[in-house]
């Protein structure tokens, strides 16, 4: 357990600090005198628990204390660690401000506990016992989760430590003593995995897929997740279960309910029996239906559907360091393109498969109104660019075609995965508008790729440029 304590009266923190000592010796403190020094150890560490003195001084040994600098820091800690408890120390009793900042707090479950904690507590500095007491209680709650063990079955997964408190968190509110973790994916800051939670017997109780990211991607992907992936057929997306964004500093973490048997992802099925997979994507494309159904066509410039994927910003910075300058021009160019809702980031490892074949769509993050084909050529083309097809070799006996790409029956002759190729690229001729708009959504994803180094750039640069001289062919 790790505590920060912002006390400037040393004598009552070395107190305080001994007498918890003596009975929780593991507790780790970090205690320090004014409000930048806190704010410094907040943004470089991971708090279970914060004790704070109102009245200090803003700087290190400072001789002017004020109420301020515990206001401001008080303020502060709820931005930077939401739902992390907060212990606030008077000298006297409560003043109207002191008890202002009651409102800040809620009562909240934390750690994978039964009962609800509150989030703000007072404590006068006269009645240590009573904070003692208060301080025990959360002990006992931050030994049981610590004691969860998550294991990755020897893969090299790093998490940041608001990740790792969601996962056993989660784990323990499951009822579980531990949990197995198998990534799915771990692109765009976030982390995607299957969590077989287990009992004292290495029995397991549940399958579910976890996401652990960023605060404002989680909650983004609730959003879409309500507006959006609940209006999908049943039994055509894993159901959500739950949501965690409270006394894990920046990060937030969602869960969903997976039925057992889904441990293959559409790559595997591509790499292992392409026919198979082509029956799978059709089950994808109908279970997407509604939201393409609903699509409107509009009349826009490709560089609209390039922004869908890369910025500007990126954009020119990437056609400076390629020296591609000269495609340009086709950014002015105008197309009929279906605007829908989306999936946003239709990759293979986003679709998992049980053994029946049935697949389930996961990671709902960049759910939303988008161009429809996208999610077509996201598909098709991350055969040549996703990690996982880069590892498995698709990608490499996919890339002595690619410069084929524009043709389809040229790209797909010969091509071991010709006939998934050819049912995403159909897929996306049937949703996206015109034909341009389909090379439109395939530049747009060949142009992101340039920001990573999966596939080479030289190789990356040589797709782009065929697709542009398509699209200058036929304007």
């Amino acid at each position: 357990m790790q505590i920060l304590f912002v006390e400037d009266n040393s004598s009552y923190a070395d107190t305080l600090v001994s007498v918890v000592k003596d009975k929780f010796s593991d507790i780790a403190w970090d205690v320090v005198d004014n409000s930048s020094s806190a704010e410094i150890l907040l943004a470089e560490k991971f708090y279970d628990l914060v004790i704070l003195d109102l009245c200090m001084p803003n700087i290190p040994a400072g001789l002017e204390k004020s109420v301020e600098n515990g206001q401001q820091l008080f303020y502060t800690l709820q931005r930077a660690m939401p739902g992390t408890p907060i212990y606030i120390l008077t000298g006297s009793e409560l003043d109207s401000f002191a008890t202002s900042l009651s409102r800040h707090g809620e009562r909240v479950k934390l750690w994978g506990a039964e009962k609800e904690f509150p989030t703000v507590l007072y404590f006068r500095k006269n009645d240590t016992l009573e904070l003692v007491k208060e301080l025990s209680e959360v002990y006992s709650e931050i030994a049981s989760v610590n004691a969860i063990t998550i294991n990755t079955r020897g893969k090299d997964i790093v998490f940041a430590k608001g990740q790792e408190r969601a996962l056993k968190s989660f784990v323990r509110s499951m009822g579980g003593t531990d949990g197995v973790y198998y990534p799915l994916s771990g692109l765009s800051g976030s982390l995607v995995g299957r969590v077989e939670v287990r009992d004292a017997r290495l029995t397991v109780i549940g399958i579910f897929v976890a996401k652990l990211g960023l605060s404002s991607k989680i909650q983004k992907e609730n959003e879409s997740y309500t507006r959006h992936v609940r209006l999908m057929p049943m039994n055509t997306f894993t159901p959500l279960l739950l949501s965690m964004d409270k006394g894990l500093k920046e990060y937030s973490a969602i869960f969903y309910t997976l039925a057992e048997g889904y441990e293959e992802t559409l790559f595997e099925i591509i790499r292992n029996d392409p026919s198979a997979a082509v029956d799978v994507i059709e089950k994808v494309r109908f279970s997407m239906e509604r939201w393409s159904a609903a699509r409107n066509v509009s009349r826009v410039k490709i560089g609209d559907i390039r922004r869908a994927k890369l910025s500007d910003e990126n954009f020119e910075e990437l056609i400076a360091k390629n020296q591609i300058e000269d495609i340009k021009d086709i950014e002015e160019f105008f197309v009929n393109a279906s605007v829908s809702c989306t999936h946003g980031d239709l990759h293979g490892a986003n679709v998992l498969v049980n053994q029946a074949r049935i697949p389930v769509l996961i990671d709902f993050g960049d759910v939303g109104f988008g161009y429809t084909g996208l999610d077509p050529i996201t598909l098709e083309m991350s055969l040549i660019f996703h990690p996982d097809s880069v590892a498995s070799k698709v990608s490499h006996e996919m890339r002595s075609f690619i410069d084929k790409w524009p043709n389809i029956d040229g790209y797909c002759q010969d091509n071991p995965f010709g006939e998934v190729i050819k049912f995403c690229r159909d897929w996306a001729y049937d949703i996206s508008g015109d034909d341009k708009s389909v090379l439109a959504a395939g530049y747009a994803f060949a142009m992101r790729q340039l920001k990573y180094d999966t596939v080479g750039s030289d190789e990356t640069v040589a797709l782009i440029k065929r697709i542009v001289e398509s699209i200058r062919a036929t304007n």
